[in-house]
């Protein structure tokens, strides 16, 4: 099978059968199999929205960052041009957990140089969550 062969998969390729019933099987569903009738339905095992993870870019993990959890407030980076309302959505979405507040700061990249070429970092905004006191969001658990 050639490159372009990968590419261009026919249906048949994609189709498997279980049981006698037909199952579609994509590499972006991965998850459970449901059973409906003749058919098996190929589920999302994942939780929440999964574009929230385009809005929500990583948990920052910093000295201050850690601080700020004995107060319960937790910080992210997030795209410069999201705006508080998206943000609180999403946390929301992934985490199961309604923000209080939402805070930014927005990060100027750095002039950085390496021997004569000389460069910018890029530029970040953190998003500071507020939540309430009952809340919490599980942010450490392989660190």
């Amino acid at each position: 099978m050639g490159i372009l062969g990968k590419i261009f998969k026919s249906d048949d390729e994609n189709a498997m059968s279980v049981d006698g019933s037909i199952v579609t099987k994509t590499t972006a569903d991965k998850g459970k199999i449901e059973k409906q009738g003749e058919e098996k339905v190929v589920t999302s095992s994942k939780k929440g929205d999964p574009s929230a993870y385009r809005f929500l870019v990583q948990p920052l993990i910093t000295e201050k960052a850690t601080d700020l959890v004995a107060q319960n407030k937790y910080c992210f980076i997030v795209p410069v041009n999201v705006n508080k309302t998206e943000v609180a959505k999403r946390i929301k979405s992934v985490y199961g957990v309604k923000p209080t507040k939402v805070n930014f700061v927005q990060v100027i990249g750095k002039k950085v140089r390496t021997g004569r070429r000389i460069g910018k970092r890029k530029d970040f905004k953190k998003a500071i969550i507020t939540l309430n006191k009952e809340d919490k969001i599980e942010l450490y658990e392989g660190v």
